[in-house]
């Protein structure tokens, strides 16, 4: 269960890498969009807040996914990523914090 809970997190961890580029490509396009220099994206000033929130919550999920990696996995961190699985509705948080609480049970 530890092998499969570390390979859910580092599935996880892509996924968050990716969300991070796609937050700074949707922040530039949106800035673009809203000043009206670049309005084919379909993006304005109201997009921008949701990338930025967006963009945040992935520099803090992998700043902490990497504390945990190098302080080692514990019950509490599982719990932790569990909720943060729920909260970025990202599926591999959520069986690899399952996977860790069972195999420390």
């Amino acid at each position: 269960m530890g092998k499969a809970s570390a390979v859910m997190y580092s599935i996880a961890n892509v996924f968050n890498w990716i969300i991070l580029i796609v937050s700074i490509v949707g922040i530039v396009f949106s800035v673009l969009g809203g000043t009206g220099v670049y309005t084919e994206s379909g993006l304005g000033w109201g997009h921008l807040a949701y990338f930025i929130i967006s963009l945040i919550v992935a520099i803090i999920t992998i700043a902490m996914v990497r504390k945990a990696k190098a302080k080692g996995t514990s019950k509490g961190w599982d719990i932790l990523f569990i909720v943060l699985g729920v909260l970025d509705l990202n599926i591999f948080y959520i069986l690899g914090g399952i996977f860790g609480v069972c195999e420390r049970r």
